[in-house]
């Protein structure tokens, strides 16, 4: 007896997704249902995020402790922003209150736990995230045990992340300070020509050249 389906126009055949669903339409439907769950669940998140996001920025503890920052007060101020940090630490104030406990840290000198605050802010704001690779790199440098490769590679970032005439020579030229300090001059050439030739109108442009015939 011939098989009726080859014989079946071409446009009542099943296709080989319909035969797949025909043959695992319950695994089908169960992938469906979690793919829906997963979204309603993300959408939820989103929507909570942007809730806690206003809330946090309004939060009395975030305000208070910008006061406190602003007056040199580091120690309060470190006790508000960890407050914000415990509190809403996944929103952008959390991120903004990260960044300024790790530098209320290093205001205090304890550099180990500023660099642990500052490598957790996560952001690419032109103003703020320059300064606080910068931070980073100097606690590097500052540490009991420095750690010259790490701050060399913050300031490269913070000169990246500024991208300006009055910021990026200034970090650039960290960078190449502490490749002297490891006695990689060629790396600190590379810097200090940087400033030169990217920033030429820069105020460090016009006394570079003596950083660079040290190194060459």
């Amino acid at each position: 007896m011939a098989n009726k389906t080859n014989h079946q126009p071409e446009e009542v055949q099943a296709t080989g997704t319909e035969l797949f669903i025909q043959n695992n339409g319950k695994k089908v439907l169960y992938v469906a249902a979690a793919f829906i769950c997963i979204l309603a669940v993300v959408l939820g998140i989103k929507q909570c995020n942007s809730s806690n996001d206003i809330k946090a920025s309004h939060s009395e503890a975030l305000i208070q402790a910008q006061f406190d920052f602003e007056a040199q007060q580091y120690e309060a101020a470190l006790a508000g922003f960890e407050s914000v940090i415990s509190e809403f630490g996944s929103t952008k104030s959390g991120n903004l209150a990260k960044a300024y406990a790790g530098l209320c840290q290093k205001k205090l000198g304890n550099l180990a736990e500023a660099i642990s605050y500052l490598k957790q802010y996560d952001g690419n704001d032109q103003v703020i995230a320059p300064a606080i690779y910068a931070a980073l790199g100097d606690c590097y440098v500052d540490s009991e045990t420095p750690d010259y490769d790490a701050a060399a590679k913050a300031f490269e970032k913070a000169a990246a992340a500024a991208n300006n005439t009055e910021f990026s020579p200034l970090y650039l030229r960290k960078a190449g300070l502490v490749y002297e300090a490891k006695g990689e001059n060629g790396k600190a050439l590379k810097a200090y020509e940087a400033i030169k030739n990217n920033w030429p109108n820069s105020e460090l442009a016009s006394s570079i050249d003596k950083y660079i015939s040290r190194v060459k």
